[in-house]
């Protein structure tokens, strides 16, 4: 086991042990709020309750009653048809949850006027609609499930719109659906002091037109710290190998993206949008490439011995440090994502004329990438990941380990034999300086006159012995 992953599995534990004392401290907040329930109940019995019976009712209330209608639509299975009532400029699946929620209100008995001025609030200004957590699931569970379709008489002169790719919005997956709502959502009091967690439109649309870096950032440190003012090391370890899991899943199942690509391979020209192919090959290619190094790199420039907490602020300025350095967006594939698959919605949900001169459809190519792309895994190899990709890399590796053991092995094995060659040869060196010195010493003897009068008396008997040798000295030397 590496450092790193001693690193995180101290961080589960020490986050379990930080949600065990959360879970504690929850327990003894909902005690008290008990306690205070049960007094206020207690006054409001009291004979000489002045609560006035006629007050309308606050906002959360009006919320569960829309809940309560569309839940019992959802186990009925029946369809919901809605009117498009909203004429303001919407993100489509802003548009689809504002009319549902208009056609929620339009179900709900009594309280007329009251119910008027709110349905004339949301027509005039839908970016302050807000959902409660209840209504918010309901409405994602009604469009998952292919629940919703518009009036047919409203829209058969106009473009008509296709709600079957909404069954796979991001927003609205079972997988995501609560990571964006606990993530985004904020506490709201009503008129009475009611205090409930609610996720606005206002908030949904920043997320999609990312006026400013800094919208990204606040919702990924808010994800990565659970709504915390800190975020600490041992948590972002958790929540960040969570969050490449997630990631991970997504793209190696099913989704709109995906499925769009895939249903448009055998089309023309009906459509073609290469520029959101392109991008979302550009996230995926990203992340894939993406491995523990980043991690490792993160935790460095995050956080030190010195500072184990970081805040929003600097979690904005060093999250852009890193992502420079690396050129990765990596923590922000998600709302990328998001995005992305809110202008892919906006794009083909309605129906227009096909394009009078045929455009060549490079669909095909954008199907065998993100095919090749999921076939490679984001851990390349590591211990955290048993998938059959990953278990490959890891025998490929270690037989080359194996490999590169036994090669040093023979190496130290032939180290001794290396060293009496050395100086074997360092001996034949001396002898052929020897030999060089004698044969030079004996060309001088012979150039004497004296001893060249008499060469030719030893001369040639040597040169018949040297001609009589065995001749297998001959084929040594050979």
């Amino acid at each position: 086991m590496n450092s790193l992953q001693q690193l995180y599995f101290q961080a589960i534990m020490k986050q379990q042990e930080l949600q065990k004392i959360k879970q504690e401290e929850q327990v003894i907040r909902q005690n008290k709020e008990i306690i205070k329930q049960q007094q206020l109940l207690t006054l409001l019995q009291q004979p000489d309750s002045k609560a006035d019976q006629n007050q309308t009712w606050p906002l959360i209330e009006i919320q569960n009653r829309i809940t309560q209608y569309f839940q019992q639509q959802v186990l009925r299975r029946e369809t919901v048809v809605i009117r498009d009532q909203i004429e303001n400029h919407l993100p489509l699946f802003l548009n689809v949850l504002g009319n549902l929620i208009l056609h929620g209100l339009d179900q709900i008995k009594g309280e007329g006027s009251y119910i008027g001025i709110l349905k004339s609030q949301i027509l005039n200004y839908p970016m302050n609609i807000t959902m409660s957590n209840s209504l918010f699931k309901t409405l994602a569970l009604l469009l998952r499930t292919s629940l919703v379709e518009f009036d047919k008489d409203q829209t058969k002169d106009k473009k008509c719109i296709n709600m079957k790719y909404f069954s796979q919005f991001l927003l609205f997956r079972d997988d995501f659906s609560d990571i964006f709502f606990n993530t985004l959502y904020q506490y709201q009091i009503s008129a009475n002091k009611q205090v409930s967690q609610q996720l606005s439109f206002y908030s949904l649309y920043q997320l999609i037109t990312k006026n400013t870096e800094d919208v990204w950032s606040t919702f990924i440190f808010k994800f990565l710290s659970q709504q915390q003012k800190e975020l600490s090391k041992e948590q972002f370890l958790v929540q960040f190998n969570q969050y490449i899991v997630l990631m991970n899943n997504f793209f190696m199942k099913s989704n709109l993206i995906f499925d769009i690509v895939e249903n448009i391979v055998k089309q023309t020209a009906q459509i073609h949008n290469d520029a959101i192919f392109q991008e979302y090959l550009l996230i995926m290619g990203d992340f894939k490439a993406v491995t523990q190094d980043f991690l490792k790199k993160a935790i460095a420039l995050y956080f030190d011995d010195t500072n184990n907490f970081i805040d929003l602020s600097e979690f904005t300025l060093r999250t852009k440090k890193i992502h420079n350095q690396m050129n990765s967006s990596i923590l922000y594939i998600l709302p990328t994502l998001f995005q992305l698959e809110s202008h892919m919605i906006d794009v083909t949900q309605k129906n227009v004329k096909q394009e009078v001169a045929p455009v060549k459809n490079s669909s095909n190519y954008y199907l065998k990438m993100i095919e090749k792309l999921k076939n490679k895994c984001v851990y390349n190899g590591e211990e955290i990941c048993n998938c059959k990709k990953c278990q490959c890399i890891r025998r490929n590796r270690n037989s080359a380990n194996e490999s590169q053991r036994k090669k040093r092995e023979a190496l130290e094995k032939i180290g001794p034999l290396r060293d009496s060659f050395e100086e074997l040869k360092k001996k034949v060196r001396r002898v052929e300086n020897e030999n060089e010195n004698l044969r030079q010493l004996l060309t001088n003897v012979f150039q004497h006159p004296q001893v060249s009068k008499l060469a030719s008396t030893f001369i040639e008997p040597l040169t018949k012995i040297i001609s009589d040798a065995d001749p297998g000295i001959a084929s040594y030397e050979c």
